[in-house]
Formats: structure tokens, sequence, C-alpha cells
């Protein structure tokens, strides 16, 4: 299939990975031909006077141009975004033989920027399973698709030995404080490193800990056990289905509070072969079910639905 596919990336300007990019990768593996569009500025290139990347709409003027004059047909098109992202250009009812479909991240805190321009695409889909049956309800195609793991960066580096107890890079919240205080140098809690990075950074615990900031299934769940370390993470709510993916005391170990959170890293720093049967267990699952190729599969089955509307709409 030919995909033009539209994300945010600076990648001409020095960035290794994204989760887009790692999407782009595995559909060129299977073969299908990806027009990547960015949707910053100059294709990411800072403003010179804001010293930032910004949005524009450059991106949708130029597949404008590539549909209108140059007889350009994508299978789909797909675009990945937290949120904020719109333009009046990208709109499916200029281009009636494309499938749009968006990629609805950082749902459910950014589900109101989505809600906006459902009209404009054929289907979505979202990480979060209460957001999925929210737009279900506005009348479009809705799918669950959770986050993954990308295999090709969070994996087993066994030149990297875990050097603390538990590791996190979810930034600063009470429970991390509580954590840092009581289990002082054992707890490792830095930010903003990315792909690769993050990586080698899960890998330096023998736990990774996780806090969420919207009671949401985040993606550092996957990537953690991806790289084959025990997840712990606040318990969730069953509306967000996670009790579908994995399962307490076998693939996950959830906490309550700041202080049961602390008692389970005491516990299984303890009994290192019950954590390590669990780290085990969850990155069995992840590596079976919740990779980037699972996820392109359902992108792919998204397409070709769309297609099939539109095939009986004409007929």
């Amino acid at each position: 299939m030919k995909i033009a596919l539209f994300y945010a990336s600076w990648e001409a300007f020095g960035e290794p990975w994204s989760t887009p990019q790692g999407v782009r990768w595995e559909l060129e593996a299977r073969g299908h031909e990806v027009t990547p569009y960015n949707l910053y500025h100059n294709n990411g290139e800072f403003l010179p006077k804001k010293k930032a990347r910004t949005y524009s709409g450059d991106c949708f003027n130029r597949f404008n141009n590539d549909y209108k004059n140059g007889g350009y047909r994508p299978d789909g098109l797909i675009v990945m975004d937290y949120g904020p992202y719109d333009y009046v250009g990208m709109d499916k009812q200029y281009f009636p033989d494309v499938p749009f479909i968006l990629e609805a991240g950082d749902t459910p805190q950014s589900f109101s920027h989505h809600a906006r321009k459902l009209s404009k695409f054929h289907a979505v889909v979202t990480p979060d399973a209460r957001a999925a049956d929210q737009f279900a309800t506005m009348g479009i195609h809705s799918e669950w698709m959770n986050h993954w793991a990308d295999e090709r960066i969070f994996h087993d580096r066994y030149d990297v030995e875990p050097i603390y107890d538990v590791v996190s890079t979810c930034g600063g919240r009470r429970v991390t404080a509580a954590m840092q205080e009581s289990l002082g140098e054992r707890f490792n809690n830095e930010r903003y490193f990315y792909g690769e990075d993050h990586a080698k950074r899960l890998l330096l615990g023998h736990i990774v800990f996780q806090c969420s900031q919207y009671g949401e299934i985040t993606r550092r769940i996957f990537e953690g056990m991806a790289c084959g370390r025990m997840m712990l993470t606040d318990r969730l709510a069953p509306e967000t289905r996670i009790n579908e993916l994995f399962t307490e005391g076998e693939d996950i170990v959830y906490y309550d509070s700041a202080e049961d959170a602390i008692d389970k890293v005491n516990y299984y720093t303890a009994h290192p072969e019950e954590r390590d049967r669990i780290a085990a267990n969850g990155k069995r699952k992840v590596l079976e079910q919740h990779t980037v190729a699972s996820r392109v599969d359902l992108f792919e089955s998204v397409i070709k639905q769309i297609q099939n509307e539109f095939v009986g709409t004409t007929s």
C-alpha cells in the first residue's frame, strides 16, 4: 500500500527515533511505500526568533499539491499527533478517495483537542479505551489501539546492568518524592530521555516505576516490560481495561499509595526470583501482543475497512 504519514519530527536535525518513526519503519519493512509529511514548520527547523519548533500547514499544502498536480493517491493517510495540530486543509472532504485515519495520541488528556477535528477523518484510533467508546458515540469509526513497545528500541541490552533497585522517568510527584525520601539512592528518577537513551535508562533498575498523571495506561508500562524489567505502576480504574492486558502478580504489580509502592519495592528487592518471574512474564506478553508490529496490523486493518466502505458507497 501507499501510505501518507503525517507526524511532527525533527529527524533532519538529529532526532534518532520517535514513536511515529517506529511505525514508519515497520510499514516500510512490510513493503509499504510510505511518504512522510512533517507537521513541523520547515521539516523541524527552529523558528529563528522564538528558538522553538512549531506546527505548520506546509505539510498539507504539499500533500494537496502532490494529490492534485502529481497524481499521488495513497491507499491511506494517517495523522499521528498528541492533540493540538489542526489545519483547515486537513480534511477528508478535499481528498474524497483517500481514507483519513487519526491516531489520537495522549488521550484521555487531549480528548477535547481530538474531538474537535473528528469530522475531518473517516476513523480514529486511540490508546485509551474510554476515549474509544466516547469517540464511537460521536459517529466515527473508532478503535482502541493501546500503547506498545517498539522492540527495535526497547529490549534487553546485556551490556547494561541494573544499578538501582527501582528506576523511573515519570517526573516529580508526591509519590515519587515519598519514594525518594524512603529509598534514597536505591531509587533513581530522571526525565527527558528519548529512544535508545530512554531504554538504557529503564534498564538501570531492577524495577521500573510508573505513576500516571491522568489515571491512564501509559507507554512506559509496555516499554519497561519489553526491556525485561518488572513493572510497578499505580492501580488504574477497571474502565481503562488494563486488566484485559495484564494480570496482577503475574505480569505486572500495582500499588495503591506511596507507602504501598515503597513496601512492594522492598518486598520484590528481597525476593528477586519472584520479581524476575513477573518481569519475564511481562516481557513475553508485550513481545507477543503489544509491539509496533501488532499496532501496524491494526492500522492496516482500519485502512482496509475504510476502503471497503468506499466501495460500498460507490457501487
